[in-house]
């Protein structure tokens, strides 16, 4: 495990490119991971815009772990609603044979959902990983996790990066979050308290298996 402190986009990007190109890879996979509120998908999406312009050709793309939330109508009948982020809402399934496929090199397209944080469900098909994707970034909270069948993701990415952000600093993310949504501020606290934060927990204990233990600057300094 490697640590990198007061990492900036310029370097990471940089960091993704040479290590790329170093694999030999036809296709690599990034798993980038972290607690609720690390700052995961706005810098997965980041580094892909960032790759791409370094590059002068769209060859990363960002495919998203929360597309695999359950619909809301199916956690709703599960009686996990109130839970929504642990890991058994989840389709983690369908999730691991996605990442299989597109480890497997697959030149056919692959459809992929997204999460519309507006409609609070995943959309289907949104994403389209072509032949021309050759940096797949994935980014979710449960990539490194120990249970089944998460546990078989592991040997399917080439690097992983756990970003490592301060729990003051997730916590008033996930306030806000939470708030933007349609919560109180009291509901927002419950909602992390019930779920976010036993999350955090259990994801801090998969920070020992990533490749790399990130420190980035704040989101907004990025």
């Amino acid at each position: 495990m490697e640590f990198i402190n007061n990492a900036d986009l310029t370097m990471l990007t940089n960091l993704l490119i040479k290590t790329y190109a170093n694999s030999q890879k036809k296709r690599f996979l990034l798993a980038i991971t972290g607690v609720p509120g690390a700052g995961k998908s706005t810098l997965a999406n980041l580094l892909m815009k960032n790759t791409n312009e370094v590059l002068q050709e769209e060859i990363a793309i960002v495919v998203p772990m929360d597309g695999y939330h359950y619909h809301n109508d199916r956690l709703v009948e599960k009686g996990l609603l109130p839970l929504k982020g642990i890991p058994q809402t989840f389709d983690s399934q369908r999730f691991v044979m996605l990442i299989k496929e597109i480890a497997s090199e697959k030149q056919e397209k692959i459809y992929c959902p997204s999460y519309d944080r507006r409609l609070h469900n995943p959309v289907e098909r949104s994403i389209v990983i072509e032949s021309k994707h050759k940096i797949i970034i994935v980014e979710g909270n449960y990539l490194l996790l120990d249970t089944y069948p998460w546990n078989e993701l592991g040997g399917l990415f080439n690097e992983s990066w756990f970003i490592e952000t301060p729990l003051t600093t997730t916590k008033e993310r996930l306030i806000t979050r939470h708030v933007l949504t349609g919560r109180s501020v009291e509901e927002a606290l419950n909602k992390i308290n019930s779920t976010d934060a036993p999350n955090a927990e259990l994801i801090i204990q998969t920070r020992q298996k990533a490749t790399k233990v990130i420190a980035v600057a704040t989101i907004e300094e990025i």
